[in-house]
């Protein structure tokens, strides 16, 4: 196992002199055992092919990023926002993931393993070139240096396959959204966030322009929906929450008045993590070029 101080040094390392998604990031001690309290975290983790010692609340992980996948035996730390110290200290993690946003909080987590107070979003640049740049650091400091590269192109080969299937379907803006069961709300995603930079690097128009929060999502009323009538309205399948919504839906006269609506322009989509990493980015790109076509012609 890596010494205490070598680990540090190799952080202090992985976190400096990151001017572009492309740097050079100087080699370090690899960390073995390395314990994540963050959705993002985990998955990016999971991205290099490393397992965790611990992860911070895994049934919300399968819930709301499921891939890539955790495997089964991974020990839960529970709440993110409380995550088990006494099980963690047990479990001798030799690195400990954790959101900066929680730097100031009352943890203590320091005295357990070294931490890596890690950016979980980004006001200052694309957030598919920020969690890129969160790929980077986190392979520096577990030695997976080489997997963060290819795992750099797949995306970008990715992202530049889905721009050009959709190029066709680029005439109407679409409007991302998730339903609330109340059957009036939904998150709505744009602004900087993931999906909303997805959208823009594939070449479709965000039909939403309003303001978003620092992940680029906010909550609307249905009603709002009908801000573009041109628009496609795409929408997260959550399983049984999702059912809940729609059923709610089918009897309101907002949601019947919508024009996607009675243009039978409402396109469902497998449920992509709006806050995640360069593999839900990469997934949500291909999800899009996969189900734009199959709904129909370009100008329907």
């Amino acid at each position: 196992m890596p010494t205490r101080r070598a680990v540090l040094g190799g952080i202090g390392l992985a976190l400096a002199g990151l001017g572009s998604a492309h740097a050079q990031i100087p080699a370090g001690p690899a960390a073995r055992r390395v314990a994540t309290i963050d959705l993002l975290l985990t998955e990016t983790l999971l991205t290099l092919g490393v397992t965790p010692v611990a992860v911070g609340n895994i049934p919300l992980y399968r819930r709301l990023v499921a891939e890539p996948t955790l495997p089964d035996g991974v020990p839960d730390l529970g709440p993110l926002q409380e995550p088990n110290l006494e099980l963690l200290q047990h479990l001798r993690p030799d690195l400990i993931l954790a959101p900066s946003w929680a730097e100031s909080g009352p943890f203590g987590l320091e005295r357990i393993a070294p931490v890596a107070w890690l950016p979980t979003f980004s006001t200052e640049k694309p957030a598919v070139e920020h969690v890129r740049d969160l790929l980077l650091r986190v392979a520096a400091m577990t030695g997976r240096e080489a997997e963060a590269r290819a795992w750099s192109d797949r995306a970008d080969a990715a992202l530049a396959e889905a721009r050009q299937a959709l190029q066709p379907w680029t005439d109407r803006p679409v409007y991302v959204v998730r339903f609330n069961e109340d059957g009036r709300h939904a998150a709505i995603f744009g602004g900087r966030g993931m999906i909303g930079d997805v959208l823009t690097r594939l070449g479709l128009r965000n039909a939403w322009t309003g303001r978003t929060n620092v992940w680029g999502t906010t909550s609307i009323g249905i009603e709002q929906l009908a801000g573009d009538a041109e628009a496609r309205l795409i929408h997260f399948d959550r399983g049984a929450e999702t059912e809940r919504a729609l059923r709610q839906l089918a009897a309101s006269p907002l949601w019947a008045a919508l024009p996607a609506v009675r243009q039978g322009r409402v396109i469902e989509m497998p449920v992509v993590y709006p806050n995640g990493g360069l593999a839900s980015a990469t997934r949500f790109a291909q999800q899009l070029a996969r189900i734009l076509p199959a709904h129909g012609t370009a100008n329907g």
